[in-house]
């Protein structure tokens, strides 16, 4: 298996690139090394850069973000695309479909543990309690005491510790971090009372967790996000519509916003959202392997284990259990990471 050192090892062979964030280009905390200047290097070799992220921030929301970090729209990328977005643009401009994947006329919506609401501005959606709501819509999920971790979680019924890609399938009334908290009991108190009012989920970010830090002087750690509460949902009965990678629409809208007829490279973390979507859309992608997710879970393999078998194990095992979406996980080309450390 051939490894390339960064993306542009393999530049000349595309006009555009989807670009992940989380896990690519950023770490929870701050920008990788030399990110900034591997953009400018590809824009400056007249490339395309679509940021592609399971963000639910509305685009304008995602630039002023990143240009806090001197990540700025020209210098470093054409356009950003976040799921959120592109949820926003199908509610405005696609209002059969929107209503079809709910399946009732909407009128009315519930922000379920906090939410980014500017999604919904200007719209005809409008907030209302549970019991009237047509969908719940799930935002970034806060347990009493924040962000719940779940790289630190064991059944409290056995004492082991859950892997992560096995937290969903547990039953999160035994689930606690090693401090005894109980977040994801939290949620499922939550979830079983949108159950029974027979509540329809709604989530513009498909992705199970994420690498992300309370406070900057964290370590960035793995947290649930929606994607993962949509999961536990489905796995107790629960109907979920999902926006984001890895389905297809969201592939489909970007490539159209640049308008590119030419050759475009999916560069991502995942291979459950990235991966699979590109795949899907017929787009070659590249797996980055020492940031973002296969680095999360290459650190509890056994380490004696070629990187051969840690990507097979990877791809075959690990992501089948990531998401419900079949398709193929095997991306055209592994990198290192994104950014070259040149210079």
């Amino acid at each position: 298996m051939e490894i390339k050192d960064s993306v542009l090892s393999i530049a000349d062979n595309y006009e555009a690139f989807f670009v992940d964030i989380y896990g690519v280009l950023y770490d929870g905390v701050g920008l990788y090394n030399q990110t900034l200047a591997t953009m400018e290097e590809l824009k400056a070799m007249g490339k395309k850069i679509v940021l592609l992220s399971n963000l639910t921030l509305i685009a304008e929301e995602a630039k002023i973000k990143y240009a806090r970090m001197n990540m700025v729209q020209e210098t470093h990328y054409d356009e950003i695309v976040t799921s959120g977005e592109f949820l926003r643009r199908v509610i405005e401009n696609r209002p059969n479909e929107f209503t079809k994947l709910i399946g009732d006329k909407i009128e009315t919506y519930k922000c379920l543990f906090m939410a980014n609401t500017a999604l919904f501005e200007e719209t005809d959606i409008r907030e209302t309690d549970a019991v009237d709501a047509d969908f719940i819509y799930v935002g970034l999920p806060r347990a009493s005491y924040g962000a719940v971790r779940i790289d630190d979680v064991y059944d409290s019924s056995t004492g082991r510790k859950i892997d992560i890609d096995q937290v969903v399938n547990s039953d999160w009334h035994n689930v606690q971090d090693s401090r005894g908290r109980k977040g994801l009991l939290e949620y499922a108190i939550q979830l079983e009372a949108c159950l029974h009012m027979n509540k329809t989920l709604l989530i513009s970010n498909p992705d199970i967790f994420s690498r992300s830090s309370q406070k900057s002087s964290d370590q960035p750690a793995a947290i649930i996000t929606q994607g993962g509460i949509g999961a536990y949902y489905e796995k107790l009965g629960g109907k979920v519509a999902y926006f984001g990678k890895p389905y297809t629409g969201i592939f489909q809208y970007a490539r159209k916003l640049i308008n590119c007829d030419g050759a475009i490279l999916m560069v991502g973390d995942s291979p459950w959202t990235d991966i699979i979507g590109a795949n899907d859309c017929g787009i070659d992608s590249a797996l980055t392997l020492e940031t973002g997710m296969p680095d999360e879970f290459f650190k509890e393999m056994n380490g004696s284990i070629s990187i051969d078998e840690k990507c097979r194990l990877l791809l075959e095992e690990i992501t089948p259990r990531m998401t419900k979406v079949a398709g193929d996980a095997r991306p055209k080309y592994f990198l290192k990471r994104f950014a070259s450390k040149r210079r």
